[in-house]
């Protein structure tokens, strides 16, 4: 929410009023900010039109200054306070008001021998605007084999493929995906009144192709008992020849 700052100085034995009025819009966020040296804590309260006279807190207009109730705000141990008043949480008409920050816990009927500044703050209304236009809507048709393909639009889930869907006019981005394909995504554009389609046939993933069999090599050890049993093969047979 906007803010607008207000500089409240409160100088100790010196009480001024007078100051430049500001003006923000009812709804806005007002900061009140200045200072206290010597003070704990700055008691704030305002008047203005169906307010009581002595004065109200600026958080709740029905809390009465008279009845000892403030806006009450610490002062930091530099001498510096704050306060952020939402114009918008107080009921308050379109006026303007006069709010006080003073250095002990008094309504106006009772400032004398306290340190108080006033400030006039003037509230407006919010400009209000009508807007009769009907939003302008088109429609987007995803057909895709294979059916069951996920489609996403502008990155949140859409629904599934063959998916028909209406649509603000305007540019979208479209992905379409599905297990063992691969994915596929374009930029369309969705106008008044029309269809814009989407016909896909998403592409298999290609499948890896088969390893070559591994071939053992021979050992030296597995040579030579080769070897030897062709001997000895040999060797019966010349024996058994008669």
């Amino acid at each position: 929410m906007y803010r607008v700052l207000i500089a409240v100085v409160l100088l100790a034995g010196l009480a001024t009023t007078g100051a430049a009025a500001s003006e923000a819009v009812i709804g806005e966020t007002i900061t009140l900010a200045g200072s206290a040296a010597g003070a704990d804590r700055v008691y704030l309260f305002m008047i203005g039109p169906n307010l009581d006279r002595a004065g109200v807190a600026l958080h709740d207009p029905t809390l009465r200054a008279a009845a000892g109730q403030f806006t009450e705000v610490q002062v930091r141990s530099s001498g510096r306070w704050e306060y952020r008043w939402n114009t918008g949480r107080a009921g308050l008409d379109p006026a303007t008001y006069t709010i006080f920050a003073v250095n002990q816990p008094r309504d106006r009927h009772n400032l004398h021998g306290a340190t108080y500044k006033t400030i006039p703050v003037t509230l407006r209304s919010a400009a209000l605007t009508l807007e009769t236009g009907v939003e302008k809507t088109g429609s987007l048709q995803v057909t895709v084999e294979p059916w069951g393909a996920r489609v996403e639009i502008d990155g949140g889930y859409a629904g599934e493929t063959p998916l028909a869907i209406q649509l603000p006019t305007g540019g979208y981005a479209v992905d379409i995906s599905c297990e063992g394909y691969d994915p596929f995504g374009m930029n369309v554009t969705i106008y008044e009144g029309k269809t814009t389609s989407i016909i896909r046939t998403l592409t298999p993933v290609p499948e890896p192709a088969p390893l070559p069999p591994e071939t053992i090599p021979e050992t030296p050890e597995a040579a030579g008992w080769g070897a030897a049993l062709l001997g000895a093969a040999l060797c019966i047979g010349y024996r058994m020849k008669p």
